[in-house]
Parts: C-alpha cells; structure tokens; sequence
C-alpha cells in the first residue's frame, strides 16, 4: 500500500510540473524588453550617467535605461555564467562602458566571484512616441 501511495505522489508531481510554463529565457525576456522599440546604430561606448538603470538579461548581458532609450549589451560570446542568482561588478578607468570591458560575474550568496564576460557594442533601441 506504501509503495502505491509513494508512486501516486510521484507520478502526481511529475504531472504537476509538466504542466507548468516553461520559465522564459533571457532572449524571450530581451525581446519582451524591446517591444515597442526601434534600434538604432551600435556604438562602441556608452556614456555613465547617475541617472541610468541596469537590467541584467541572464546569459546573454546587460540594458542600460536612460529617458526613453534603452541601451543593449550583448557580451561578446554571450555570458552563460551570468543568471538571476549572479550580480555583476564593472571597473571603469573613466566615465564610460566600452567594448572590451571586463564584467566580472559574483554569486548573490556567497559573494564569490563565478567568472567574467566581455562586453560588446552598445545598441541603443528608442521608443516610439
């Protein structure tokens, strides 16, 4: 009777997470991100100002907000390290990102540091008014 109620219950969970939605990937998240924008020409280097917000797109790198534009990093090689449990750490020389710049990848728990990506060009995408 033990071993019927036990593969009930497995057979019920197996059945319960098959149904679940698929969780969305960091392409589908970029995408979802862009609707609505228009891209623009990639620049090799992007200006920090105090005022810009950062998105991380697991695997794939990183979009920068700034007003009504949205500036897309994808990491050369993409960034397979790079995931929701993960933060990023950037030393800057100066007073912009640039193409070839070193983005280390730390865990959110343990704050050990998991690898590093490079960046890539900066593609901005504006809004449509």
């Amino acid at each position: 009777m033990l071993k019927l109620t036990l593969s009930a219950m497995l057979l019920a969970t197996l059945a319960t997470g098959a149904a679940a939605a698929p969780k969305p990937t960091g392409e589908a998240k970029l995408q979802k991100m862009l609707q609505g924008y228009t891209a623009g020409k990639p620049a090799s280097c992007l200006p920090l100002t105090p005022s810009m917000d950062s998105t991380k797109i697991e695997g794939i790198g990183l979009v920068y907000k700034r007003g009504r534009t949205l500036y897309v990093n994808r990491f050369d090689r993409g960034c397979p390290s790079l995931t929701n449990f993960t933060s990023t750490v950037t030393r800057t020389p100066g007073s912009q990102l640039c193409r070839g710049d070193i983005v280390r990848i730390v865990d959110l728990v343990s704050g050990i540091e998991g690898g590093s990506c490079v960046m890539g060009d900066f593609t901005p995408y504006e809004k449509a008014k």
